[in-house]
């Protein structure tokens, strides 16, 4: 089952109040993502916090790893005997108040290499409307929580975001899995890397709730024109207004970025580069850098 959007007017009003949420939707490296009646806001693919709505008020959770002051001066923490002295720091070490800038800068810590490359392809595609996309039958809060394992993400089943794109006269939702060039998955001894597997299971997974992944997108762009009026693409207007139908295409798209001429064409990667493009063809995309990587994204 896959289920997506707010659908309690109270949380959406409670936020477009919040004197915070400006700040948040201001900010271009943030990216709101929309969940079953919460939101997590994402930066360089860590979830920094997540906001949910109990009545008369917004909840908000972070890990509290990213509490962790980047600035303290003394880090060590020193003790006699058997218990660290660490209650005398802790207005020095933990950020007391919501500071963005802080927590974005706390999160650098633990952001992947190649998550901070889809961090910069998401910052130049305004129709990515979703990231971390659980494609799987597991909850929402399931999927939070390995989130902040980074053992467990590596194989959690979650493509890497989803972009609203134009297609037959209507908006259809299009699923990316991206992946740097030198990850493993794209690669193997017998020529059968293992992203192909991934990505058949995530078409699988589209087939089979094709009608709630509508659904809910359709929600999630309603919430969208709601929450994000100054940052949404066109399209999510046109479906939110009901001028276009939404669709779901279940061929995911490959992304690999960060590498070189000489590596592209070098002759180790020849032969797994033919596999990949006889399976993905046109829907293989390459581009060296992940900065202003637009092409078959944007439409």
């Amino acid at each position: 089952m896959f289920d997506r959007g707010i659908t309690n007017p109270k949380f959406v009003d409670a936020l477009k109040k919040w004197p915070r949420w400006q700040a948040i939707i201001s900010d271009k490296d943030l990216f709101v993502g929309i969940r079953k009646e919460c939101i997590n806001i994402y930066y360089q693919g860590c979830s920094l916090f997540k906001i949910s709505y109990k009545e008369p008020q917004l909840i908000l959770e972070t890990h509290y790893k990213y509490l962790v002051h980047p600035n303290v001066k003394k880090p060590l923490v020193s003790w006699e005997g058997e218990r660290p002295a660490v209650k005398d720091r802790v207005d020095e070490i933990l950020i007391q108040e919501f500071e963005l800038d802080l927590l974005k800068k706390s999160s650098r810590w633990y952001a992947e290499d190649e998550k901070v490359g889809v961090h910069s392809i998401l910052k130049s595609n305004g129709n990515i409307v979703d990231v971390e996309v659980a494609l799987s039958p597991k909850s929402d809060d399931e999927t939070e929580a390995e989130d902040q394992d980074p053992k467990v993400r590596r194989v959690a089943d979650r493509i890497d975001f989803a972009a609203i794109q134009k297609k037959g006269g209507n908006a259809c939702i299009v699923f990316f899995e991206a992946k740097r060039f030198h990850n493993g998955e794209l690669r193997s001894q017998i020529f059968k890397p293992a992203v192909i597997e991934q990505v058949k299971r995530y078409e699988a997974f589209i087939e089979k709730y094709r009608l709630n992944l509508e659904e809910s997108y359709r929600k999630v762009c309603k919430n969208l024109f709601e929450l994000t009026p100054d940052r949404i693409h066109e399209l999510v207007k046109d479906v939110t207004g009901g001028r276009k139908q939404l669709t779901v295409d279940s061929d995911v798209r490959l992304v690999i970025f960060d590498f070189s001429a000489d590596e592209d064409n070098g002759r180790d990667w020849r032969d797994h580069k033919k596999v990949l493009c006889d399976y993905f063809q046109d829907r293989l995309l390459m581009k060296g850098k992940p900065h202003k990587f637009t092409r078959g994204i944007s439409n």
